[in-house]
């Protein structure tokens, strides 16, 4: 895997990969990364993973990527307030990753804007989610997502997270790969 990949995972991903949040998403250049699949495939068959990588939607050109922790992401899309959410959007009543990923993917080919939905599996506050859907109030904030309610609890949580990727960008430049990141070793 490139160091680039590793920077650029590293940069967009740190608060999941450090789990101090469910997932988060990235939009990945074919051109860029033509190694991408085997990359992912790489990094799903560490038998010591506690994040995984999986593709939500792909075209020629690029895909988009959500890096998650499985159990706390099942956890935040089995909240029942995320559920109702969710439901109302068509996903199974029978929460599991695989059927949500799926039919998430589905709404992002078929719905002429980006679905709002997606906040929820990227651990956005459903209030603000509402919010922003609606368009009714009027936005306090704009840090890892537009804030419309609590704008001091989440900027001290939006400075979580860039002091999280700051600490995975320097790691990675200190020589210790994503693996080993995830991991809590050095590579050699």
């Amino acid at each position: 895997m490139s160091r680039e990949f590793e920077r650029k995972l590293a940069y967009h991903c740190a608060p999941a990969i450090f789990g101090i949040k469910s997932s988060n998403l990235i939009n990945v250049s074919k051109k860029e990364f033509p190694n991408i699949h085997l990359d992912i495939l790489e990094l799903n068959n560490d038998k010591h993973a506690r994040v995984f990588f999986k593709i939500i939607y792909e075209d020629e050109k690029s895909l988009l990527l959500l890096v998650y922790r499985k159990e706390v992401l099942l956890d935040q899309l089995k909240d029942i307030n995320n559920y109702n959410f969710l439901r109302e959007y068509g996903y199974p009543s029978k929460v599991s990753l695989d059927s949500y990923f799926n039919y998430l993917s589905y709404r992002i080919k078929t719905v002429e804007s980006f679905p709002h939905e997606i906040g929820v599996f990227l651990g956005y506050d459903l209030e603000d989610i509402i919010d922003f859907k609606e368009g009714k109030k009027k936005c306090l904030h704009v840090g890892y997502w537009k804030v419309y309610s609590n704008k001091e609890i989440k900027i001290k949580k939006f400075d979580r997270f860039t002091r999280c990727k700051r600490a995975a960008l320097s790691l990675i430049e200190k020589g210790y790969g994503l693996k080993k990141i995830m991991i809590g070793t050095k590579e050699e």
